[in-house]
């Protein structure tokens, strides 16, 4: 009687689950890219199954353990699989480097073949725009041929075992399929599709008793992705996370709860001290660097832009360093002005602030006139010289000092007394008081001298712009830059004799502008 009791449920059980029309499986799918593992899209990647990348036996947190610990798995002499480094996110969520989304994968009834369940697809691509593939939240995520071809996916089930069942795969790239814990298909690496099928009945299970059906499978290279499974086995759950994943990890409630934001200012937790729900927090944008200015914009998140050093004095060079901040250095021979600052290039010819325009700069040449008609003057390195060029005395010893304008009183006095005269010569004798006598030393007010100008004459013409010179670099005074006419003077350019294409170090501008 009791065999017939246990006989009439068995039957029964079967029948129930044979009746339904359709399996969903509760899966968790890691979505991938490139960029962020180099397990995805190798190139010149191999065509071929590869086998043992993964131990026989599931590992104790229900997740295929890698077999080769840092070593990378080759064929060929080309890269599988790189490190357990990089396996870790295939099933794990990795902050920045996987992203978990939750996903059904419902089997349909055949209608051909009662009690066979069948999941058909050669263009399996679960979730195109979701995960890095979500323009709003990675607008620079590089799309694959318009598909998310880089993912891996795991089923958690289990299943009754009556006799007579059996499961098939085929499909790209890696799967592997354990049942009851044990390895039972192994088509691993990168390939296009591959199948295989276990046949229940050879594994020495015991009818009516339940085990663990665990799946996994990865997409890991354009261009195919083909995902097909037929199978009459009773999958089904025991037991669901919190996010309605069967035997999940919760690592898909942020998703489920919908953490998502357009404001790319704000970071969300969730996890289990935040009991799967949003918490959101101001998004920290300091790159460490003391030459930028650290801010965020709602629609772009982080920007970090250069720190601006301007000190608004137009006699510096302000600029950021990395150790220091801002700095600020002087600029040599510089005066400042309203809207400028003026560079004096030639010391001869210092530049001032033009005083009807404070945006220009004005080169005038030094003034080293004394007035005396018995010295020549010249300009040399920015001091005025002075050189005595009346009667045959040495011209050394006139030489005045521009600081103080004072004659070097060693020198000699030439004294009447002192004249002699060769009575047999047929020079004419000149007399001894000549009136008036050139004084050798400089005076502010020489008597019966003509007085040479203090300045130019006045052009009798309009005052006009002289055309620039053609080795004039562009970054040196023009005349355009001093505004002479506005004066009612005329522009011209004065050559700079110490100027070397060739080696420019000091002195680089060819020529120096000069109002006139």
């Amino acid at each position: 009687m009791k065999i017939l009791i246990l006989s009439f449920f068995l039957i029964l059980g079967i029948n129930l689950v044979f009746c339904q029309s359709s399996i969903s499986l509760s899966a968790t799918i890691y979505d991938q890219s490139p960029a962020r593992n180099p397990d995805f899209e190798i190139p010149n990647a191999p065509n071929a199954v590869v086998k043992n990348m993964v131990l026989s036996t599931l590992g104790a947190d229900k997740t295929p353990t890698y077999c080769c610990g840092d070593n990378g798995v080759y064929y060929n002499g080309q890269f599988d699989i790189h490190s357990q480094s990089t396996f870790d996110s295939w099933f794990h969520e990795i902050e920045g480097i996987s992203y978990a989304v939750p996903y059904e994968l419902v089997l349909i009834e055949s209608k051909d073949e009662p009690g066979i369940y069948v999941y058909t697809s050669s263009s399996f691509f679960p979730i195109d725009g979701k995960g890095f593939d979500n323009k709003t939240l990675y607008p620079d995520e590089i799309t694959y041929n318009g598909h998310n071809y880089h993912f891996c996916m795991k089923i958690h089930s289990s299943f009754t075992y009556h006799g007579g069942e059996y499961f098939t795969f085929a499909g790209d790239d890696d799967v592997w399929v354990y049942f009851d814990n044990n390895l039972l298909i192994d088509l691993g690496g990168l390939h296009t599709s591959a199948s295989e099928t276990v046949y229940l009945d050879n594994l020495g299970l015991t009818i009516g008793q339940s085990f663990p059906f665990d799946f996994f499978y990865c997409e890991r290279h354009t261009y195919e992705s083909n995902l097909n499974i037929i199978t009459n086995l009773n999958l089904t759950c025991i037991e669901y996370d919190a996010c309605g994943v069967c035997l999940g990890k919760n690592d898909t409630c942020c998703f489920v709860n919908k953490c998502e934001t357009i404001n790319r200012c704000l970071e969300a937790d969730c996890n289990e001290g935040t009991n799967f729900q949003c918490d959101y927090h101001i998004k920290n944008c300091s790159d460490g660097d003391i030459c930028s200015t650290d801010g965020c914009d709602i629609g772009f998140g982080c920007i970090n832009l250069p720190i601006n050093c301007d000190d608004g004095n137009y006699c510096t060079k302000d600029y950021c360093d990395p150790t220091y901040g801002c700095l600020h250095i002087e600029t040599a021979n510089c005066t400042e002005c309203l809207e400028t600052g003026c560079i004096t290039v030639l010391p001869c010819f210092p530049v001032t602030c033009d005083s009807l325009n404070s945006s220009h700069c004005v080169a005038s040449a030094m003034n080293c006139s004394d007035n005396d008609p018995c010295t020549s003057t010249e300009c040399v390195n920015g001091e005025c010289t002075y050189e005595w060029i009346c009667g045959s005395e040495d011209s050394s010893s006139g030489v005045v000092d521009s600081s103080s304008g004072v004659v070097d009183s060693s020198s000699d006095v030439i004294d009447s007394s002192d004249i002699i005269i060769d009575s047999s010569s047929d020079i004419p004798i000149p007399t001894l008081s000549p009136s008036p006598q050139p004084s050798r030393f400089p005076t502010d007010t020489p008597t019966n001298t003509p007085m040479p100008p203090t300045r130019p004459p006045t052009p009798t013409e309009d005052p006009k712009i002289y055309e620039d010179p053609e080795d004039l670099d562009k970054d040196c005074l023009h005349c355009k830059d001093l505004g002479c006419i506005l004066t009612g003077k005329s522009c011209g350019y004065l050559k700079n004799e110490k100027y070397e294409k060739s080696n420019c170090k000091e002195n680089c501008c060819s020529h120096t502008p000069t109002c006139f």
